[in-house]
């Protein structure tokens, strides 16, 4: 099973360079966006990988690091509708969705 994003791709986004400082922090993050974008799209993307096509996979990826790079800027809950993901990234998954007819 193939990682969405690795901590290298974060940090690569993030331009943080070969420090280690913030890499346990990084993980964490980048866990929850997979598990975010997971839950809004109703697929498993990481396991699922040899059903999506290449470019819903990059899409994803691509999610996934514009998610961790918010948190990783804002770190703290905001009084901002914090409970919805900001709009580039909602527009990125939308097509993934899974529907059940």
């Amino acid at each position: 099973m193939a990682e969405l994003v690795t901590l290298a791709d974060v940090k690569m986004h993030l331009r943080l360079g070969s420090s280690n400082r913030e890499d346990a922090y990084l993980v964490i993050l980048i866990a929850a966006a997979v598990r975010a974008i997971e839950n809004a799209t109703e697929r498993d993307i990481v396991s699922d990988a040899s059903n999506m096509a290449e470019g819903d996979r990059a899409v994803a990826a691509q999610a996934a690091l514009l998610l961790v790079a918010q948190w990783y800027a804002n770190r703290e809950a905001t009084g901002q509708n914090s409970a919805e993901m900001p709009l580039a990234i909602t527009w990125l998954i939308a097509p993934l969705r899974k529907f059940v007819v």
